[in-house]
């Protein structure tokens, strides 16, 4: 049974994202760049964001002042803003998103040699992506979410052979899961595999737990996101069959999710998994997250992370979290709308 996205709820979302994209557009600078750039590295998803909303002009000023000032001559995305946890984990994961935007808006002159530097994140073993750079040993952690973003980037730019090792990297974690009804491990190494021994302190970085509220529950959502465009690429069945798999983790987790907006992603899921199968339940799904970042909006238009993880958010935060849901709500509107 297929379902359609009704003209009230389409209008609700586009009204969502038109003044959280005016709320965006409140803080860009006479020079290009967007806040407070000397805070930190948070304005990564920012010309994919405005690409997509139709913001192109603006866009691209972002990318200019990007080229100046924060992208190297190797195509690292770094410079006068602090990388902050991008320099310990997730390293490649602002790389992935700025390359996405820069794409849409064929700036090659960012795409190209970014292309390449991404490529070096990726170990051309198990196909995961390293967390740091600088530690390519057999004790280099390879994460899922900054690994699902580089594959989803990588299809973007046709580079499919690499997409599909990341395809195998995800298959592989989903198999030698320990207890995946209660969570799911997200990072490993080629030395032991599945990371399963930390510290209860380290938890919620190895993995995610069905029911407890503060986990990264974004992880099952964003797996099934890449291994559907995956899917779409290949026509391989295997891929849809595991992004469902990874996708009902997210489903049955506990209510306790939606405390957190780390659950941001399994709307990113679910959308591409009802465009590619017609299910109610995906369809549904993505109903219920609409509805709660519209319940989660500031009424100026921004988003703030949770007040668990991060009690006093700056604007640099707020335009982090901002340009991230503009982008889930709008992949809603267009993947279960047609």
């Amino acid at each position: 049974m297929s379902s359609k996205l009704n003209k009230k709820k389409i209008i609700s979302y586009k009204n969502s994202c038109d003044k959280a994209t005016s709320w965006l557009l409140n803080f860009i600078n006479s020079d290009g760049s967007i806040g407070p750039v000397n805070e930190r590295l948070y304005y990564y998803r920012v010309p994919w964001c405005l690409a997509l909303m139709g913001e192109h002009t603006v866009a691209q000023n972002k990318l200019n002042w990007i080229t100046d000032c924060m992208f190297t001559s190797d195509g690292e995305f770094e410079g006068i803003s602090p990388r902050g946890v991008f320099d310990t984990r997730y390293g490649s994961y602002p790389l992935s998103c700025l390359l996405i935007g820069a794409n849409l808006l064929q700036n090659y002159e960012i795409v190209y040699p970014g292309t390449t530097k991404l490529l070096n994140w990726q170990n051309n073993v198990t196909g995961g992506f390293f967390n740091k750079l600088d530690v390519t040993s057999q004790d280099a952690e390879e994460e899922l979410f900054p690994t699902c973003q580089a594959g989803m980037t990588l299809l973007n730019l046709g580079k499919i052979k690499y997409a599909i090792q990341v395809g195998n990297w995800l298959n592989n974690l989903w198999d030698i899961q320990p207890d995946i009804e209660h969570q799911l491990y997200h990072v490993s190494n080629s030395k032991i595999g599945l990371i399963t021994n930390f510290s209860q302190d380290d938890q919620p970085l190895y993995s995610t737990k069905k029911d407890e509220p503060w986990q990264h529950h974004f992880n099952g959502g964003i797996a099934a996101a890449f291994l559907v465009h995956l899917y779409s690429a290949t026509g391989n069945k295997s891929w849809i069959k595991l992004a469902r798999s990874f996708q009902k983790f997210s489903m049955t987790t506990d209510i306790c999710q939606f405390q957190s907006m780390q659950a941001c992603k399994s709307s990113w899921g679910s959308s591409l998994l009802f465009m590619s199968t017609k299910e109610k339940k995906y369809f549904d799904w993505c109903i219920r997250f609409g509805d709660w970042y519209l319940e989660n909006q500031h009424n100026d238009g921004h988003w703030e992370n949770t007040k668990h993880w991060n009690p006093k958010p700056t604007l640099g935060d707020n335009i982090e979290m901002t340009a991230e849901f503009i982008i889930h709500l709008s992949n809603i509107m267009k993947y279960i709308s047609a």
